[in-house]
């Protein structure tokens, strides 16, 4: 049986850029990148953090440590593992 694999998952509506994920991961999983979300309400929220949020550019890197996890002030980070097979 090889490494687990894990799908790394970003709530845009709740990721307020704050870049703790960014900061914690071992393995650049994350990368702060101009916001896509289009509710003005959730932009403005946004724009006060610089207007970047945290997408998982490198999400096959994860070692599934869960730091980006515990570390998300606003909880906008889930890591499960993907089952093969």
């Amino acid at each position: 049986m090889g490494q687990p694999t894990w799908q790394v998952l970003v709530d845009f509506h709740a990721c307020e850029g704050k870049r703790a994920c960014v900061d914690i991961c071992p393995t650049d999983v994350f990368e702060m990148q101009p916001t896509t979300v289009r509710n003005p309400l959730f932009r403005l929220k946004i724009k006060i953090h610089g207007g970047l949020q945290a997408v998982p550019v490198n999400a096959e890197a994860c070692i599934g440590c869960m730091e980006c996890v515990k570390a998300c002030p606003e909880l906008a980070v889930a890591v499960d593992p993907v089952r093969v097979g």
